[in-house]
């Protein structure tokens, strides 16, 4: 993954006070009919921000594209130009959400430079967020770690461009290769990783909850690790992966962590390892109790590092949010 998107200063304050203006003034009405849902959102895009923008929506997820001409710098981070727009399109996109009579529970936006269109910004929030966030049921913090922000290579890009020196080398005819690449290497993405825009196509999927929140609480992690000082100072965080396993006997959360210590750690691995724990535990059993999700039986830490793997029940992981039970117990109990 590339550097992290930082929203531009005006970014929160300025697309809550908007939106809360617009929320008293639209009230219960209809002012974006979901018959007409996609041109309104290309129209405001155009007319307002003189932005073009193509839109799709799948399940209860809305989904726009955003071909800009100056996304990032020669560091990789992303224009103030670029940004600003980004925010433009996002509180337009949250304008018709908030009110149309057609049901949506996600919005996901894609940015990419058109000049490294291989390079891809995928950006996913929730309507339900938006919502709290103007009542100030969540504040502006916590609602900043409840966004998705992921710049990244293009994942159908990266597959055509592997699977297309396969064809090369094999000497498949160009009418083959399209027909082959259309059967077998063109299909929707099943996680949230793969979503993208390549090709004047949408690849996209209906966002479900259980794998927003998965999703989540890895970005909370790589959040953590990146602003908190004891954290920079002691460990090189490599990556954190969130995963919705449905199964028979109970959905399963797993969280695979890979934090590698900068210095030998004179407690020992052991020590490290609690360490990493301490920060990944509290931030599950935040994550499911402020979105009130139970639809669950564990959750699995995967220390990478190592491979030893915690399994916290629900019940565990809400005793520890209350201070019924410590870190020490969960360790006891749920390490394989």
């Amino acid at each position: 993954m590339l550097k992290r998107f930082k929203p531009g200063r005006r970014t929160l304050l300025l697309c809550t006070v908007l939106l809360c203006v617009l929320f008293a003034l639209n009230g219960c009405g209809v002012t974006y009919p979901k018959e007409s849902l996609k041109e309104s959102i290309v129209r405001i895009c155009k007319n307002e921000y003189k932005v073009d923008v193509k839109v799709a929506t799948t399940g209860k997820t809305i989904v726009i594209y955003l071909p800009l001409e100056n996304l990032m710098d020669f560091t990789f981070a992303v224009t103030k130009e670029a940004g600003e727009k980004i925010n433009d399109v996002i509180l337009s996109v949250a304008r018709v959400a908030l009110s149309t009579d057609a049901q949506f529970d996600f919005y996901c936006v894609i940015a990419h430079d058109v000049r490294i269109p291989e390079i891809q910004i995928v950006i996913i929030k929730s309507v339900e967020d938006v919502k709290r966030l103007l009542l100030n049921d969540i504040s502006r913090g916590e609602y900043s770690k409840r966004v998705l922000i992921d710049l990244r290579l293009n994942p159908q890009s990266q597959k055509e461009r592997s699977v297309k020196d396969v064809f090369r080398k094999m000497g498949l005819d160009d009418k083959w290769q399209e027909q082959v690449m259309n059967d077998f290497f063109r299909a929707e993405p099943t996680v949230l990783g793969d979503i993208g825009y390549w090709n004047k196509r949408f690849y996209i999927k209906d966002i479900t909850l259980p794998e927003f929140l998965a999703e989540q609480m890895a970005s909370r992690v790589r959040i953590e690790f990146r602003e908190d000082k004891g954290l920079v100072d002691g460990f090189n965080l490599k990556s954190a992966k969130g995963t919705y396993i449905p199964a028979q006997d109970g959905a399963i959360f797993r969280l695979e962590v890979l934090a590698e210590p900068k210095l030998v750690v004179s407690e020992g691995k052991q020590e490290a390892a609690k360490k990493v724990l301490s920060v990944v535990v509290p931030i599950a059993a935040h994550v499911m109790h402020t979105y009130r999700f139970t639809d669950f039986n564990r959750v699995e830490i995967v220390n990478v590092n190592d491979g030893t793997t915690v399994k916290i029940s629900k019940e565990a992981l809400e005793n520890f949010r209350t201070k019924k039970i410590k870190l020490e117990d969960i360790l006891k109990q749920g390490q394989d």
